[in-house]
């Protein structure tokens, strides 16, 4: 009896959805955690701040995280540059 069922085999789209996979998992959890970590200093730190600087606290933040973000997906997206003709 043959076990070659079991195994999957690699092939570079399987790869191309394995990455895809780990990028959306990394860009869910890095959001949560901002979110967590916004609720935490506006739950904690904030009182200690003016209305502007909170909001502008979490502005930056935001731009940090998306800043990171964007360059992972372009980063990802460049890899298969060119692999698919138009």
């Amino acid at each position: 009896m043959s076990s070659s069922w079991s195994t999957p085999l690699r092939s570079e789209e399987s790869d191309l959805f394995a990455h895809l996979r780990h990028r959306i998992v990394l860009s869910i959890g890095a959001s949560a955690a901002w979110v967590s970590a916004t609720l935490l200093y506006l739950a904690f730190w904030a009182p200690h701040f003016s209305l502007l600087q909170s909001i502008v606290v979490v502005v930056v933040s935001l731009v940090i995280l998306s800043a990171v973000l964007l360059a992972g997906w372009i980063a990802y997206g460049l890899r298969f540059l060119g692999r698919w003709p138009d």
